[in-house]
């Protein structure tokens, strides 16, 4: 067991060996959660919710369409929209 100590902004450093163990890089995302007295960290991937192509097509939408001023609601609302603008 390796102790190590609580930072004044609230930061951790874990041991170079459960980095090593758990093959973890620079800048990599945890959930934490606390079971009874133990802290868990886990670490998580995150997927961007939209593709490099899926952004080009949004943000060409925006350009297009924010000369008219129209105001759509982030979600299904866009996703209606823009279905029905890239079918024109």
């Amino acid at each position: 067991m390796t102790i190590t100590k609580l930072k004044a902004k609230n930061q951790l450093t874990l041991p170079s060996a459960i980095v090593k163990r758990l093959h973890l890089k620079p800048h990599e995302l945890f959930a934490i959660d606390v079971e009874k007295n133990f802290i868990k960290l886990i670490p998580v991937k995150v997927e961007p919710k939209y593709t490099a192509e899926e952004l080009k097509t949004i943000d060409k939408i925006v350009e297009k369409e924010k000369v008219k001023g129209k105001a759509v609601k982030a979600g299904k609302e866009f996703l209606h929209y823009a279905e029905k603008l890239a079918k024109r």
